[in-house]
């Protein structure tokens, strides 16, 4: 019962969020265009071949798995650390805000809803693998065993 109400959860904050794909913007008082650029969180759907560049391009770049400790012997992207969905649901993770953080599972729905959550939690700049590892895996990216 837990369960279901976490992912009804996760289901209401995806289909609440005003602009899926893009830029969310957080709503600001202040009529500042720096202060309002400030305080608005960048997340983006990449696809793998966009991937490999931010991975190129962004040396301090945090790579987040948020799929179940049993899905990792389907190999995962190197360098990734494992950060459940539930635990992100739940609240129950320490990532740092300061890193431009790039989240996947399997085929992307837990980490875009993943990201809607830490975009709301303050995360200022977070991508999402489209399709997840099993796009990654179709196009013949590197994995991890």
């Amino acid at each position: 019962m837990k369960k279901l109400c976490l992912v009804i959860l996760a289901l209401l904050l995806i289909s609440c969020s005003k602009n899926g794909n893009n830029n969310a913007v957080s709503k600001t008082s202040s009529s500042s265009a720096s202060t309002v650029a400030a305080k608005v969180p960048f997340h983006k759907v990449l696809t793998p071949q966009q991937v490999m560049r931010l991975i190129g391009e962004t040396p301090d770049l945090l790579i987040v798995d948020v799929r179940s400790p049993r899905e990792l012997k389907e190999g995962k992207l190197q360098n990734s650390v494992l950060v459940p969905f539930w635990n992100i649901m739940r609240g129950d993770y320490n990532l740092p805000k300061n890193r431009t953080i790039l989240l996947y599972c399997a085929v992307g729905g837990r980490s875009y809803a993943a990201m809607q959550i830490m975009a709301r939690k303050g995360y200022p700049k977070l991508y999402n693998l489209k399709g997840g590892i099993a796009q990654w895996k179709k196009e013949g990216l590197p994995v991890v065993y």
